[in-house]
């Protein structure tokens, strides 16, 4: 079946890797499992070999008797729907979920996965490596972004492994990895959950002039520039710090001082 470019696929064809990304989920056969665009199947069959109670989310109707035929009858429920719609609570939580994302959204399913909190066990998928690299960042860096404050503030983020290009079809131009984000059960009490959205618009606005101090993104359009400078001096930074230099327990605690 050929891969629709506007649905941004590339279906996954190394057994290899498929297996390596099965392997590499942190859950016992028994607990609940989803995989977020299954395609034909290249990761599904083996999830059926290890996990008992298995979910698929595919928006691509036309691929689902393909997908259907690869993995056999009665082996997991498949919804046919697209995930950013798809309210996890139809599956029940807590749930390990498992994806080769779609190069076009990937950010997208990645901050709705995770807005689930503490329903979420564990995230293991596959995006562009520049994507990978910039959700694992530290600070000081010029990958560190608002994707990385995003997903390091549920949990710890690993990049697992790279894939190179001749494991897809179409071949896409670019290297993939494979990351994974184990969200901390603590992370509810960092913020209250009404919080959350407060927080990471404040974020986002941090980062939206990143090459700029971070001091001049915030405070000007406040008027407290040198109170900001005064905040981050007292944390133990440098007042001329620009957004990439804090890391998600700098930046909560600036918010704290930002909003109190």
């Amino acid at each position: 079946m050929a891969p629709k470019k506007h649905l941004g696929q590339h279906f996954l064809t190394s057994p290899h890797i498929a297996q390596k990304i099965v392997d590499a989920i942190p859950a016992g056969p028994a607990e609940r499992v989803v995989e977020i665009g299954p395609g034909r199947g290249a990761l599904s069959v083996y999830l059926t070999e290890r996990f008992s109670d298995l979910y698929l989310i595919e928006k691509d109707k036309d691929i689902l008797g393909v997908l259907k035929k690869n993995i056999g009858e009665g082996k997991c429920t498949i919804f046919q729907a697209d995930v950013l719609d798809f309210d996890f609570g139809q599956i029940g939580f807590p749930v390990h979920v498992v994806g080769n994302l779609p190069y076009v959204i990937g950010a997208l399913i990645i901050k709705k996965t995770l807005l689930y909190g503490s329903g979420i066990r564990s995230f293991t998928f596959m995006v562009q490596r520049e994507v990978g690299e910039r959700i694992v960042s530290r600070p000081h860096r010029k990958s560190n972004g608002f994707l990385s404050i995003f997903c390091q503030y549920f949990g710890a983020a690993e990049l697992l492994f790279e894939v190179e290009p001749e494991a897809f079809f179409p071949k896409p131009k670019i290297f993939s990895a494979v990351v994974q984000i184990i969200p901390d059960k603590d992370s509810l009490s960092r913020l209250p959950q009404e919080q959350w959205l407060p927080f990471f618009a404040f974020v986002t606005r941090g980062f939206s002039q990143r090459r700029k101090k971070l001091s001049n993104v915030l405070g000007r359009e406040t008027g407290k520039q040198a109170l900001l400078e005064t905040v981050l001096t007292q944390m133990g930074l440098n007042p001329l710090s620009r957004p990439e230099d804090l890391g998600i327990a700098e930046w909560l605690q600036l918010f704290g001082q930002w909003v109190s």
